[in-house]
């Protein structure tokens, strides 16, 4: 197909192709419609006519507004024309490109309406595979022996072409070989190159002339003139204009001529002629709200009152930061974010930079392990250390602390979003500072339950001890050395978990350091104090011998029906319990289920139907959550037992409920002796049914209904009803708080974690989580520990929950009104303070023009000497009377598309 055979489209030949509402079957565009849905219709007509003409498109709409469907939407449009074109997507990372993955798939499953042969089958799975490359060397390959057509690659593959030993003249072999894959892959493709080239997150070229091999190679790799790699280009970035008027222009110059347009590359006259910018509206009770509807930004102060030594330590750092400054001709100048002391004291070790290349991005650029203050800093801590026996305290560190663990964790009704906190730092080292400050106090909180549990004479007295030894096993198991020989420990062998030990063996030491000390007493060890008792208890409630492994297993209709049987294995001589209840529950819907073992098992009755707290806790649901289900199990049965297998690794593994059950299970115990299993089955869940109703485990069975649909769909690429496949991810995310950086590898789980119920309730990160992230399932606060450079990079990290069909997007629909707190804790008094205060200012005057995408150079220096007086009014607060316009609207030649047009589509 030639440039020129690219014809102009109204919304309507898009609806008729794809519908951006997946909730309504027979939804059709309506030009007066406000929703997102008709928006997101309008965008991909839109970037298509702006392709047609311009051969370079700029999809600029605010974070969370669905960018990455709007160009799945074009690309679609395009195999309508021609079934054969060759389209590469670039993205930051390879999280990112799984993530375009899993949302390709999902439009075509849900969202688009055509029945072209050569787009997808009749199950909608995609005719042209995803082909996911994060070295261009491997692309070059793949092009050349194979005969794709959906491409996807990195940016930061761009960054990775020179060998080590070629790196002294870097910037002119990245030049070189860029150039090489070129040449070599349009000559695979043929003349044309790619017909679409989809660049993620595009403000990533925004420095054009920077001394960066990614600069030097973007130039060869798209290529000049009549040489272009593809013959149209189309951009995504909510940010074009990240720190500088001058970036749309360098963006745009790798694939046009600026200068062509405009003679002084006018930003203005650019973003007017090839770019759509609209800002996020969201449905609430009959209204749409935006950003300045809802956010609330709010400061906390943290002082050194009662804490003389601390403040002591802070004002002589500050004087002696104010003289080195000043003796470099600084003139009180220093940048967002960039000295070390506003973030800690010095007092964790730089670990080792091992990061993961193949996941590595620029984005972990802007973190950091040193600053201009870190000698200074570090040699102040030692000299505090020589004269009282401790490092200084950080009070920074315990007022984020505290706004993030909940007040009463096993008491309150709280829901369980408010449980999930997003919070940013720019210090790697402060990511598992943070990390290990949080876990340790939710073991306070968690140990105390359980002490309380045990029914001990002097709780205080004895909580004091344990954590004075480091929560350590061998002090639990001598504190329930009593009660556990009365439990019936033939139901116990001492088989270590696989799951569990190929993760100890995989766990770094470092790690250890940062987690829950709690969580690690459940997990059974190959070697030292292999068990304790709630290792004992959390095997009861998992291990199919174990008859207790029924309490978290589905009801027998996945209602409330309850169980009749379980199996005799005659070879082991053992029960299974867990295992009958599954192979029951799916020959209702399996025509041949295969039990256990079947040659050496038989079935057993038991002496009265056994019930499970799946069958106990449905009458208690609300009834949305009961009609899902309900709905579920009428149309695919394999959606609810995946769910169960879900909830049940949840439970177990990855959140608080493992210690209410343990906290039940040890209460029971205390008090009842039967002997016989069946009966203390009985007796126990008896004994829990009035707890039910206000329990975390009845929170969690609620939120994991109501999410999970989304979870399956838009977080993970495990399907709704896949439940052959373990949830393994949330086996490994045993502690409340986590964090990810350039160092961490599997960030995916912790995607997956942070946007279900379960761990982590708290996730800390650098600005590797900043851009292409989606976390907004369940949180709707975010905290600024460590300040953003720049207006753009601040709003990208709260884009990272403020987005389309989010926590926020929710409550908005549930509610009518809700808030989205953004938190900046900083040291009062202080020049964290005189930080904050200018960023604040400078932030509110520049949010307008960020909107625009107009803004002109923001710095990043901070200057002392600035007047920052009435800082604090000039944080957001909702204003439900703000209605900005959209900057750059789509243009459909007349006042949106006309309904004349919709006979033409």
């Amino acid at each position: 197909m030639k440039l020129d055979n690219w014809k102009t489209i109204t919304p309507y030949t898009v609806a008729k192709k794809m519908r951006f509402d997946a909730y309504q079957d027979d939804w059709h565009y309506d030009a007066q419609d406000p929703s997102m849905a008709a928006r997101q219709t309008e965008g991909v007509a839109g970037l298509w006519n702006i392709l047609a003409k311009h051969a370079l498109a700029l999809l600029a709409d605010e974070v969370g507004m669905g960018k990455t469907y709007q160009a799945i939407g074009v690309i679609l449009h395009l195999w309508h024309i021609k079934p054969d074109a060759k389209i590469l997507i670039m993205v930051p990372n390879k999280d990112i490109c799984l993530h375009w993955i899993r949302e390709y798939k999902i439009f075509l499953k849900y969202h688009y309406r055509g029945k072209n042969a050569n787009i997808c089958n009749a199950n909608k799975d995609p005719v042209h595979e995803a082909r996911m490359f994060t070295r261009l060397y491997e692309l070059e390959k793949d092009i050349r022996e194979s005969a794709g057509n959906l491409y996807l690659t990195t940016i930061h593959s761009l960054s990775g072409l020179v060998p080590l030993d070629e790196k002294d003249n870097a910037l002119v072999n990245a030049e070189r070989y860029a150039a090489q894959l070129h040449a070599n892959i349009k000559a695979s493709l043929g003349e044309q190159g790619f017909d679409l080239i989809v660049i993620d997150e595009a403000h990533y070229f925004r420095n054009r002339d920077g001394q960066s091999q990614r600069a030097a190679a973007a130039k060869s790799f798209f290529g000049e003139d009549d040489e272009r790699l593809g013959q149209r280009t189309l951009l995504l970035s909510a940010t074009p204009n990240h720190s500088s008027s001058r970036n749309v222009a360098d963006i745009f110059s790798y694939f046009i001529h600026p200068e062509s347009v405009s003679p002084d590359s006018d930003v203005k006259t650019l973003l007017k002629t090839f770019a759509i910018r609209r800002l996020r509206k969201m449905q609430g009770q009959g209204i749409t709200n935006n950003k300045y509807n809802y956010r609330n930004e709010r400061v906390t102060a943290a002082s050194f009152v009662n804490n003389p030594d601390a403040e002591l330590f802070f004002a002589l750092y500050q004087k002696e930061l104010v003289n080195a400054l000043g003796e470099k001709g600084e003139n009180r100048q220093f940048q967002y974010g960039y000295l070390e002391g506003f973030e800690s004291t010095g007092i964790v070790a730089r670990e080792d930079n091992d990061t993961e290349m193949e996941n590595a991005d620029e984005m972990a650029k802007d973190a950091f392990h040193r600053a201009p203050d870190s000698d200074l800093l570090t040699a102040l801590t030692k000299e505090f250390q020589h004269i009282y026996d401790r490092f200084p305290d950080h009070p920074k560190y315990d007022t984020l602390v505290k706004q993030c663990i909940p007040e009463k964790l096993f008491y309150s009704r709280a829901s369980l979003y408010s449980y999930k906190h997003l919070v940013f730092v720019r210090r790697i080292p402060s990511v598992r500072e943070i990390t290990q400050r949080i876990n340790a106090e939710y073991d306070e909180v968690m140990a105390k339950e359980i002490i309380s549990a045990w029914g001990v004479e002097s709780p205080d007295k004895t909580l004091k001890a344990w954590r004075k030894s480091g929560w350590s096993r061998k002090y639990l198991n001598r504190l329930t050395q009593v009660l556990a020989a009365q439990v019936q420990q033939d139901e116990i062998d001492d088989a270590v978990d696989k799951l569990e030990s190929d993760e100890n063996d995989d766990r770094q030491l470092n790690e250890l350091k940062l987690s829950s000390k709690i969580a690690d007493l459940f997990v059974a060890k190959t070697s030292g104090i292999k068990r304790t008792d709630c290792t004992n208890v959390s095997q009861r409630f998992r291990r199919p011998e174990n008859l207790f492994s029924l309490f978290l297993e589905p009801a027998a209709d996945y209602f409330t029906a309850e169980y009749h049987t379980y199996y005799r294995v005659a070879e082991q001589q053992r029960d299974s319990f867990s295992d009958a209840a599954r192979d029951y529950r799916r020959s209702q819907w399996i025509e041949q289920q295969t039990p256990l073992n079947s040659a050496n098992t038989s079935k057993r009755q038991y002496n009265q139907p056994l019930k499970t707290v799946w069958g106990m806790m449905f009458p208690l649901l609300p009834e949305h959550c009961q009609q899902q289900i309900q709905k579920w199990h009428r149309t695919n049965p394999a959606i609810v037992e995946n769910l169960g297998s879900y909830l049940k690794a949840g439970y177990v593994f990855a959140s608080p409920v493992m210690i209410e059950l343990y906290c039940w299970y040890t209460r029971f115990s205390r008090n009842n002796t039967l002997q016989d299993v069946q009966e203390r089955y009985r007796h126990f869940t008896d004994s829990i049914a009035d707890k039910l109703p206000g329990s975390l485990l009845l929170r969690y069975f609620i939120n994991g209904i109501e999410t999970f649909e989304a979870m399956c769909e838009k977080i993970t690429d495990h399907k709704l009803d896949d439940w052959t496949m373990p949830w393994r991810e949330l086996t490994s995310l045993s502690s409340p708080a986590w964090y990810a950086s350039g160092e961490t590898d599997n960030r995916q789980r912790l995607i997956l974690g942070f946007n279900s119920p379960f761990y982590p309730n708290v996730l800390v990160a650098t600005s590797v989580f900043q851009e292409g992230v989606n976390l907004h399932l369940q949180c709707n606060q975010v905290h600024h520990y460590g300040i953003a450079w720049t207006p753009g990079d601040n709003e990208q990290r709260v884009g990272r929950i403020d987005r389309l069909f989010g926590r926020v997007n929710h409550l908005l629909k549930e509610q009518g009104s809700t808030e989205l707190g953004i938190h900046y804790p900083y040291l009062a008094q202080s020049l964290d303070q005189d930080q904050l205060a200018a960023f604040i200012l400078h932030k509110r005057n520049f949010e307008a023009k960020l909107d625009a995408c107009d803004f002109e150079q923001f710095s990043r220096d901070i200057n002392l000497k600035d007047n920052v007086g009435g800082w604090e009014d000039a944080l957001r607060k909702p204003q439900v009377d703000l209605k900005p316009v959209d900057p750059y609207p789509v243009s459909l030649g007349r006042k949106r598309a006309s309904s004349k047009d919709h006979n033409r589509g």
